[in-house]
């Protein structure tokens, strides 16, 4: 009986001690067992974004900082190349602008659950992303670590694809209260290429490209009469040559390219050894130059490229004779409009220059085709002269050739003629005697009956 009672007794508080860890964890992450820090409505309070001029995203694995630099924002994993003034304005406005959708408090050993422990911790486990804010000077104004999404289903910022647009935001100032707010801050990535700014050259109404390839048979030229052609002309064809244009689109060639990274101008000359060389030059007068190769990294094909820009754009209208002034002040506004479209186009690409950008096998394709690449098969003109076998010279089928070898079917055999039908014996028809002539038998005809 003691035994029994004993084992009661341990048996309660087992059960006791796990109620009481479960009471505890709970208490550990609710707002009601810690008081934390005041509920308020922002996020990050105060925040002046114009003052901030580094912005540093690290986690576990990598991390990207970028910084203005005079007028303009550098990545600096990227050797300063100019950085999305968009991307870091909507991420700014938006730590500037997000309100608080709720608190928890959370203790430092349950930070790792929740995905908010601080990069660099030893032997941690959940690390967040760190965001830190910082003015000219590299003084830290604010910081925070984004942790996991909110898991919960049926909540006024779920996402109609699933899951939620929530998330967990603890803020070293804030001591163990963490945020959850309505946003999952898809800007703040830390990876040095979603950073960078992504406008690039366009080669727009071609005129004439110029391929010149490591050795001269393989180099080529094409060119169009105007804007309008669709189809291209091969330069310097030799007698039965002709440009294949179902094989290189040329009418849209870099034609608003885009490319995946940048490289930093110091692997510029290891990277485009070997490269091909060409020359576009379009109707409204700029000349591209262009090199592009193809290098094995990683055990994978990727594809580089470089452009140097320039353009002759006309400075003043060309006169026109006998023009009317409000026609002139028209046109002149026009071509002054015009004029200033293409020296900035001209003044952006112009940045381009000495970068080595990675794009897709597609972007530059038609411009790694060697000359015999380019060509339409040749024709046999001895087969065009000749009908085919079966055929006539008007290329229809030949009747005769069909059934030729073709023996015709032996006659019948000859029987000997029918015997002529003996004649049927003709009947002489003869009239009817008269009535008063003697019958052939000699028989007197009756006598006729007296008239009345």
């Amino acid at each position: 009986m003691n035994k029994i009672i004993l084992l009661l007794a341990v048996l309660a508080a087992l059960v006791g001690a796990v109620i009481y860890q479960q009471k505890d964890r709970k208490s550990r992450l609710s707002s009601g067992a810690r008081k934390g820090v005041e509920m308020r409505e922002l996020l990050l309070p105060a925040l002046d974004v114009n003052s901030v001029q580094k912005i540093r995203v690290k986690d576990d694995k990598s991390e990207v900082n970028v910084a203005l630099n005079g007028t303009t924002w550098t990545v600096a994993e990227r050797g300063g190349y100019e950085a999305s003034f968009d991307k870091i304005s909507r991420a700014l406005l938006a730590l500037k602008e997000q309100k608080n959708t709720r608190k928890q408090i959370v203790g430092k050993e349950s930070w790792g659950k929740i995905g908010v422990q601080p990069p660099g911790e030893p032997n941690a486990y959940g690390i967040g992303t760190l965001v830190e804010l910082m003015d000219d000077k590299g003084n830290l104004k604010k910081s925070l670590i984004l942790g996991a999404n909110v898991n919960s289903s049926g909540n006024a910022n779920a996402s109609p694809f699933g899951g939620s647009n929530e998330r967990m935001i603890r803020i070293p100032d804030d001591g163990d209260t963490i945020w959850v707010v309505g946003n999952t801050f898809s800007d703040l990535e830390t990876k040095p290429d979603s950073w960078i700014e992504k406008a690039f050259f366009d080669v727009q109404k071609l005129k004439s490209v110029e391929v010149t390839a490591a050795k001269p048979e393989d180099s080529w030229k094409a060119s169009r009469e105007n804007a309008d052609a669709t189809e291209f002309t091969l330069e310097g064809a030799k007698p039965g040559e002709k440009l294949d244009n179902g094989k290189i689109n040329l009418a849209s060639l870099l034609s608003a390219p885009t490319f995946n990274d940048v490289l930093t101008k110091d692997k510029a000359a290891e990277t485009m050894k070997g490269a091909v060389k060409a020359r576009l030059v379009t109707f409204d007068g700029y000349t591209y130059d262009v090199q592009t190769v193809k290098q094995k990294v990683a055990e994978a094909d990727k594809y580089f490229v470089t452009v140097a820009v320039s353009a002759d754009i006309a400075k003043e209208r060309a006169p026109v004779k006998d023009e009317k002034a409000e026609d002139k002040k028209k046109n002149d506004d026009a071509f002054a409009e015009e004029k200033k479209k293409k020296e900035e186009k001209l003044a952006n690409e112009k940045k381009l220059a000495g970068w080595v950008y990675e794009v897709t096998e597609y972007t530059v394709s038609s411009l790694l085709k060697s000359r015999t690449e380019v060509l339409a098969a040749p024709e046999n003109k001895e087969d065009a002269a000749a009908p085919a076998p079966g055929a006539s010279a008007s290329g229809l089928p030949n009747v005769s050739k069909m059934l030729e070898g073709l023996k015709p079917a032996a006659a019948p055999p000859a029987f000997p003629p029918a015997s002529p039908l003996l004649e049927a014996p003709k009947t002489e028809i003869k009239p009817a005697p008269a009535p008063d002539a003697n019958p052939v038998t000699g028989e007197k005809p009756a006598a006729a009956e007296p008239k009345k």
